[in-house]
């Protein structure tokens, strides 16, 4: 019989240098971890543990004096580091996306919300503009948004905090990924649209077998929402396993510190 073979996103032993004037300086030492379609992997730091820098090499997107030394990043064995220019831009809009802490600073001012909808679906799928105001339109409808055929017509300034983060979880699943790094997504929202957009990212993973990269410094967020969870700090990870194992089953001194601060 032959063995099923698993859609995987890998981090594999990954260091990343930064060039000061001081020399390089290390943000991402020796990380390793994996996700898997249909389940949410959390990477739990506090504030420079270096789990941003990360999420930012697994989509190419390093500050031009970042530098990967070593390791690499892998979608079913195939490393994403390696991508000519054409390959990277296909991969990404089609296979990872990615939405910000900041929906607003990501999010053109100056394009409505079916303009920038629409503009990666006819870059990258080549279709007519009616077959894509369709499936955006779906997108926008996939994250509980009323009346989109009127979003469509504003602008990100009109739209509230919640609005344009939900607006962004759109746009990246307009393309329909395999995988989704959310980087802090709710941070900068207040605590009832927070849940909101915290429930419509689990129901897409579960409903669209998705494969989510969560990074967050917030553990009670964690709880509500992780499958697996690695917790990163001073730039490396001390500690990978379930959402169970590591609240019920914590082995490292640092996660049972960060437990102690939310239980």
């Amino acid at each position: 019989m032959e063995q099923q073979k698993i859609d995987v996103l890998k981090v594999k032993k990954l260091h990343v240098a930064f060039q000061t004037s001081h020399g390089m300086v290390y943000a991402v030492k020796d990380v390793s971890l994996g996700v898997r379609r249909g389940r949410i992997h959390a990477l739990v730091g506090e504030s420079g543990s270096g789990k941003s820098v990360t999420s930012l090499t697994i989509m190419n997107l390093l500050a031009g004096n970042g530098k990967v030394i070593s390791g690499d990043v892998t979608l079913n064995e195939r490393s994403l580091l390696k991508l000519s220019g054409k390959e990277k831009r296909q991969l990404y809009g089609d296979k990872i996306g990615m939405i910000f802490q900041d929906p607003t600073a990501a999010l053109d001012p100056l394009f409505t919300v079916e303009q920038l909808l629409l503009e990666g679906l006819r870059k990258y799928r080549r279709m007519s503009k009616k077959q894509a105001r369709e499936i955006a339109l779906e997108s926008l409808r996939m994250m509980n948004l009323h009346n989109p055929e009127e979003l469509m017509k504003k602008k990100p300034y009109e739209l509230s905090g919640g609005m344009c983060q939900r607006v962004m979880i759109a746009i990246a699943m307009s393309m329909k990924p395999d995988y989704l790094i959310a980087d802090e997504p709710t941070t900068a929202l207040d605590v009832t649209v927070q849940k909101q957009i915290l429930e419509e990212i689990y129901q897409l993973s579960r409903k669209e077998h998705l494969g989510v990269l969560f990074i967050t410094h917030d553990l009670g967020v964690v709880a509500e929402i992780a499958d697996d969870v690695s917790i990163m700090k001073d730039s490396r990870i001390v500690e990978n396993g379930t959402v169970e194992d590591i609240f019920y089953h914590p082995k490292h001194s640092y996660t049972k510190k960060l437990l102690d601060a939310v239980l």
